[in-house]
């Protein structure tokens, strides 16, 4: 993987997903976690890790039921590329093109939603993500955690693999680690 290599891109990546990990969230007495760190975290991810898609292609990042997140990642997207593949968000994305994202955000807090678009993914090479642990145990790749004021995440790293994205050890080695 080209982001693998130690330079001052990986440092400046690592100490920024390093400090968004111990931050304080900002969150408040319902757990909300700030659309700004939820997209930071989103293309944090999206830059650890590779899909078996056309290099030349886009990255596409996808949210789900979040506009204010999707409008936050927008702003930090803007203009930027991963390993010199242009980074996009694909506004109001529809369920019938989720295939088409490289990787997905599914805010939706009803488990039947969330179980169905799982579902319909499985197999794509998708990197989904959502809130919770219990996302990790039910076929979605990375759920965000709240876990007292900071915001931490989980992976599934034997999901991401039958999705055929592959994930960076470096990222790996942050996350709390979930096994089917």
């Amino acid at each position: 993987m080209g982001h693998a290599t130690v330079g001052p891109s990986w440092r400046l990546a690592h100490l920024l997903l390093a400090a968004l990990l111990l931050s304080p969230t900002a969150a408040g007495a319902e757990g909300a976690v700030p659309a700004a760190l939820k997209a930071a975290f989103l293309y944090n991810f999206a830059k650890f890790t590779e899909w078996p898609a056309d290099a030349a292609a886009p990255i596409s990042l996808c949210v789900l039921d979040d506009k204010e997140a999707e409008d936050a990642l927008v702003r930090l997207v803007s203009g930027a590329s991963i390993n010199g593949r242009t980074v996009t968000v694909s506004r109001a994305i529809s369920r019938d093109r989720l295939r088409s994202c490289h990787l997905l955000y599914i805010a939706a807090n009803d488990a039947a939603t969330v179980d169905a678009i799982i579902g319909e993914l499985k197999g794509a090479p998708v990197l989904t993500v959502s809130p919770g642990e219990r996302f990790t145990h039910h076929g979605g790749i990375v759920g965000l955690l709240v876990e007292g004021n900071k915001m931490r995440f989980a992976i599934n790293p034997e999901t991401a693999q039958r999705s055929g994205v592959r994930l960076s050890s470096r990222l790996l080695s942050l996350a709390i680690i979930v096994n089917d």
